[in-house]
């Protein structure tokens, strides 16, 4: 697990993460657009808005680890459901020779 110093908003703090820097760097700047999409009004409360990034940041990568989960999934999925189809075009192949 690599730590990383990230900002959100105008904030800067250190977050672990398994993924790679560039990845969770992007994750902060989604979460610094998306809050700003929002927030246009009025001083932030330091604490709540750290502990609401830091949240954030963890939910976005675990969305993102799901996705990227569900993909291989489907790509093996789709990659045995040909393996079997050729097979059984074997077997039938064979049984009207």
């Amino acid at each position: 697990m690599q730590t990383y110093t990230i900002k959100v908003g105008d904030q800067s703090f250190q977050i672990r993460s398994d993924a790679d820097e560039d990845h969770v760097k992007n994750l902060a700047r989604e979460v610094t657009d998306r809050y700003r999409a929002i927030d246009k009004k009025g001083p932030r409360a330091s604490q709540e808005f750290r502990a609401m990034a830091m949240v954030a940041i963890v939910l976005l990568e675990e969305l993102d680890s799901m996705i990227e989960s569900r993909d291989n999934l489907k790509k093996q999925s789709r990659e045995f459901a040909e393996k079997m189809i050729a097979k059984i075009d074997a077997i039938l192949e064979d049984g009207s020779s």
